[in-house]
């Protein structure tokens, strides 16, 4: 499993990392606490032989943060060295479609923010997860975004879908209102 964590909360008025927020009120259980549960409960159901793997992208805005966390609640329960950590980089931000730079407020400094979603790939493998994971006969790795708890209730029917149809790839959207804070889960298989 690997989560695509690399930015704040921003756009949902959090200045903090995103797997940090509370993603219910009742029991105030956080983002990564509900992932972790529900990968240790999928591990559990296959086999404690078949260990499920989650690598975490980060950046230089979430990485410390998001291992704080990890570290201050004992990694909720998953085994430390099935977690690993991939940090992107930051490039400048744009403020507008011309490419205008943007600056730090009362700053001439130039703001950056992670590169974005796709580096999750090259980060893989420059990792040397992908290796890693082939030596251990690993056949499919799942990308997940950082707020989208709903789609662990559909990740067992996905998995078995793309294994019966053979997919190299599978994809689960949900349908969003632009601006509406929503995600997506992608799914493949490596040969």
């Amino acid at each position: 499993m690997t989560l695509v964590a690399g930015g704040l909360g921003e756009r949902l008025g959090y200045n903090g990392i995103k797997v940090s927020l509370p993603f219910e009120l009742v029991t105030q259980e956080v983002f990564l606490n509900y992932y972790i549960d529900f990968l240790m409960a999928y591990q559990k159901r296959v086999g404690t032989e078949s260990k499920i793997l989650l690598s975490i992208m980060t950046s230089d805005d979430t990485h410390d943060r998001t291992v704080e966390l990890l570290e201050q609640n004992n990694y909720f329960g998953m085994p430390k060295d099935q977690v690993s950590f991939m940090k992107q980089e930051k490039i400048p931000a744009m403020i507008n479609s011309k490419a205008h730079f943007a600056q730090k407020p009362g700053s001439l400094e130039i703001e950056t923010k992670p590169h974005g979603h796709g580096d999750i790939h090259t980060l893989i493998y420059h990792s040397g997860n992908s290796k890693k994971w082939l030596e251990q006969g690993k056949r499919w790795v799942c990308f997940f975004q950082d707020t989208n708890p709903l789609i662990f209730r559909s990740f067992p029917a996905l998995l078995g879908v793309s294994r019966k149809q053979n997919l190299e790839c599978n994809f689960v959207g949900v349908p969003r209102k632009v601006g509406e804070a929503a995600d997506v889960f992608v799914i493949g298989q490596k040969e």
